[in-house]
Parts: structure tokens; C-alpha cells; sequence
């Protein structure tokens, strides 16, 4: 699968393959994440929009009938028959029982008592056509990628600097799949005007590692709202935090592991990751807290525990969980973070075997150590991998030892400062 970028973030231009391990290394703010946050963002918006699809009309027939309420409530205060029929939540309710139906007997109760006329008429008329319409799929999609563009990147996604509009494709042997077209908005957020999807994209999940300190706050994550929750609760409970998408969908997944703990029986990569880390990591629902269960039965929670052990126990709950499989797009941004040189190897072994064993993962990285690893570990394990270089705002494929090459001077270069320094100390 094929992903064409123009003018997204900081990216004036990328093509990337997107099957297996695909690597992607660079400098700071050199357009790595916002691959990896896109590929998030369009993958969620088609797995979520029959959700978008719901909720929309859910709002709306929800907003009307609070309109019928209120209009005709100052005729009937104290009267119970009125607030059984036309209170929101009641009339909701059974709404979503029997649809167009449950109007015939407030219709009815509003003619009986003289109250029918051109206003509630209207009314009545719109939520009929509410409950009845069936909203276009792409625009659906649509408006579900505008709900994680503003989540991920804030309602801006455009390059600021290039001022043009910007374009995505998705192409599969080169068909078409998805085309997606933004158009600049200067100081405001970006209009999207095109969204159309040709065919299935072969993701249907995909999840974004950023860091394992999530773990230390996972109670805060949990609270916040993002994009998906309903707009009716979002009324309802004031003063929570916003927070990515990507942020509480990982949390959420991590939790629901445990949902599938008794049953999982572990693979070699899961074996490997607790012969690392000398244990295993696990959420406790009676505790609502994560703990680090050591092979010598200690126990500890995530405040005491490394931020290196965290990010394997993260793959691992992951894998107990079975959100890695084959449809799953893994999206693993710079781990090498947390995690000191000998096991950013050990890392990349885990990385490539998941690969092995079906996985699509994209790891984003400025450690000359994991593109190394992650070369030398394809290489044993006889894995595909495709590696790139974003330098400039441009990702672009070429062979990749020729990118290696690149890549290994452009992130070696610290290490030629050193060399200035030491002859300089002579």
C-alpha cells in the first residue's frame, strides 16, 4: 500500500510504502510523526464513521425534540401526561424503539388540546426527516476524519509554510483506494473538501505508541474527553481535559487487555519481551491501576517502575489484547526515547519478529541505533522492511542501502562534533 503526501505538517512531499515494517527516520520536526498521526487519523475516520453516523443523527434528533419541548412546555407546567409524552429523554427513548411511530401520539395530544400549528408543525417535520434520512457514507467518513484531524493536529493540517492545499492518496497496485484534499485556510483551520474513498482500506485499526509514561497517568486519560465522545456528553460533563485521540485509545486498549488475559497464551515475542524486563506488566480492574509483576513475585505499581520496563509491558498487554495483528496498522513514534542502547536493540528484535508473525508496523526514529538494529534484525529474520529518510519535508523512497547511508551519516553527525572537540583538546 502505497501513501502519496503533499503539503501535510511539515511535509512538502512523501511516498511511502506502508506494508510490513516501514522505518522512517530523521531529525526533529522533520515530518516523521505527522505520517504516522495521519495514518492514525484516516484509518480511525473509516472504522469510526458508522459510530459518526449514529451519533450525528442521535444530536439532531435530540435538539429537535428539545425544541418541541420547550415550545410547547409554558402550556403545560405541572401537567404529567405532557412531560411523559415530550420530555427529551422519554421521547428519545422511544424514538430509538420504534422511530417515526412514537410522533403519532404527541401529534395527536398537541391537535387534542388546540396546540398544532405551523411552528410545531415544522418541527415535527424536520424530526420526521431527521429519523427517516440516510446520510451519505463518504460524508460520514468525512466528517469522522475532521473530528481526529482536529483531535491529532489540532484542526490544522496543512504546511503553514508552503500556504498551498494539501493532498493524500492511498493506492494499491495502482488503484486508487482513498483521495483526500484540504484546502489552505490562512490563520483559521483547513477545509476538507474532498474525502473519497474508491475501495476498502485493508487497516481497519491502528494504534500509536508515543510513550510509556502514559502508564503514571492513566486515571487522567481516562477522564478526559477527545473527539469521538458524544456531543451530548461532552454537554453534560464540564471541565474535563482534552486530550489526542491516540492518547485514550491506547489507554482504553491497554485497560481492556486484561479483559482477555485468562485466555491468551503467549508467543515467543511475548516470551522475549518478559525474559527482558524479567516480568510482565498487567492492568488490575479491582485496583484500576497497572502493575509490573516480577518473575521473583514482587509486585510494583507504575510509579515505581522504569520507563524502559513500560514500554515492553506496553507491547505486551498490546499482544494479550490481540490489537497486533495483520489489519492493524502499529505505530511505534521514536521508543527509542525511553530506552538505553542495549535494549533499543532488543527492541527492535521484538519489532521485527511482530513483523514476522504478520504485523504492519511504522517506527519513526532519530537513534542511529534502532535504524541499525532494525536493519540487522530484518536482515537475520529474513523480513521485508522498507526504510526512508525525511529530510527537508521530503519522504521519498529510494534502495535502501542507499537510504541507509544517508541516514546513518545524517544521524551520525553529533558524533563528528565530538571529533572537532577532541582535536580541538589536543
Amino acid at each position: 500500500m502505497k501513501l502519496t503526501i503533499k503539503n501535510i505538517g511539515t511535509i512538502k512531499e512523501a511516498e511511502i510504502e506502508l506494508s510490513g515494517l516501514t522505518v522512517i527516520a530523521g531529525e526533529n520536526d522533520s515530518g516523521k510523526s505527522t505520517v504516522g498521526k495521519l495514518m492514525f487519523s484516516i484509518v480511525k475516520a473509516i472504522s469510526k464513521y458508522e459510530d459518526e453516523l449514529e451519533e450525528g443523527k442521535e444530536y439532531k434528533i435530540l435538539k429537535t425534540i428539545e425544541r418541541i419541548y420547550f415550545y410547547n412546555r409554558r402550556h403545560f407546567f405541572g401537567k404529567s401526561e405532557f412531560k411523559e409524552l415530550f420530555h427529551p429523554k422519554y421521547f428519545a427513548n422511544e424514538i430509538n424503539q420504534h422511530g417515526v411511530k412514537a410522533m403519532t401520539s404527541r401529534v395527536e395530544f398537541l391537535e387534542k388540546h388546540n396546540l398544532s400549528n405551523s411552528r410545531t408543525d415544522s418541527l415535527f417535520q424536520i424530526l420526521e426527516k431527521t429519523i427517516t434520512e440516510n446520510e451519505d457514507e463518504n460524508t460520514a467518513k468525512m466528517n469522522a476524519f475532521i473530528k481526529v484531524i482536529n483531535s491529532e493536529f489540532s484542526g490544522i493540517i496543512s504546511n503553514q509554510n508552503i500556504k498551498q492545499d494539501a493532498h493524500v492518496k492511498i493506492t494499491e497496485s495502482e488503484e486508487t483506494i482513498l483521495a483526500i484534499k484540504v484546502k489552505y485556510e490562512e490563520f483559521e483551520e483547513d477545509t476538507l473538501y474532498e474525502f473519497n474513498q474508491q475501495d476498502e482500506l485493508y487497516f481497519n485499526d491502528s494504534t500509536i505508541i508515543e510513550t510509556p509514561m502514559l502508564l503514571n497517568f492513566h486515571e487522567s486519560i481516562r477522564e478526559s474527553k477527545t473527539a469521538f465522545e458524544s456531543r451530548i456528553t461532552h454537554n453534560r460533563r464540564l471541565g474535563r481535559a482534552k486530550i489526542a485521540f491516540h492518547i485514550k485509545d491506547l489507554e482504553m486498549k491497554l485497560r481492556d487487555s486484561a479483559n482477555n488475559d485468562y485466555f491468551y497464551k503467549p508467543n515467543d515475542v511475548y516470551k522475549k519481551a518478559k525474559n527482558t524486563i524479567k516480568g510482565t506488566i498487567k492492568y488490575r480492574p479491582q485496583s484500576n491501576d497497572f502493575f509490573y509483576f516480577k518473575d521473583n513475585g514482587q509486585e510494583h505499581r507504575m510509579i515505581n517502575v522504569a520507563s524502559g520496563i513500560k514500554a515492553f509491558g506496553m507491547l505486551q498487554m498490546l499482544l494479550v489484547g490481540e490489537f497486533i495483528n495483520e489489519r492493524s496498522l502499529i505505530i511505534l513514534d521514536e521508543p527509542e526515547v525511553h530506552l538505553h542502547p542495549n535494549w533499543q536493540l532488543k527492541f527492535a528484535e521484538l519489532v521485527t519478529l511482530l513483523v514476522k508473525n504478520g504485523a504492519n508496523i511504522l517506527v519513526t526514529t532519530h537513534s542511529p541505533y534502532m535504524v541499525e538494529a532494525l536493519e540487522r534484525y530484518t536482515e537475520k529474520y529474513k523480513v521485508e522492511a522498507n526504510f526512508y529518510l525525511a529530510k527537508d519535508g521530503v519522504i521519498k523512497s529510494e534502495n535502501n542501502n542507499d537510504t541507509l547511508i544517508k541516514t546513518f551519516k545524517k544521524l551520525s553527525e553529533p558524533f563528528a562534533v565530538f571529533q572537532d572537540l577532541k582535536a580541538q583538546n589536543l
